[in-house]
């Protein structure tokens, strides 16, 4: 399943599905070599950009910043943005032992803003 698309967000969107295949074709041939290949999927994740955003959007309408955060919040089953903190866990996570039966998947870091 893809995830969904935004304006003027192909080339991005066509880079993300390249990996992820990439991905997949590199842990089936690495495979027998004991070698695991995941990917980690960040959605929005709070930090310098999306603040900026937030700032940004928030200034150009008027309105207060906790309005323009609670409406990217509104989309997650988690009512929270994660963090470059959290997606570098999902990281460690995957390439640790603890993961070692795990190879050629998709791990989602966006609070549950997409489910699959």
């Amino acid at each position: 399943m893809a995830a969904p698309s935004q304006v003027r967000q192909a080339a991005y969107a066509a880079s993300k599905g390249a990996l992820t295949s990439a991905m997949y074709s590199l842990a089936r041939e690495l495979g027998p070599y004991r070698i695991r290949v995941n990917t980690v999927l960040p959605g929005w994740m709070w930090g310098p950009p999306v603040e900026a955003y937030v700032r940004f959007t928030a200034h150009t309408e008027g309105v207060p910043e906790a309005e323009v955060r609670k409406r990217l919040t509104d989309r997650m089953a988690l009512p929270d943005l994660a963090t470059d903190g959290d997606v570098a866990d999902a990281a460690v996570f995957l390439a640790s032992d603890r993961a070692r039966a795990i190879t050629g998947q998709s791990l989602l870091v966006n609070a549950g803003e997409l489910m699959r």
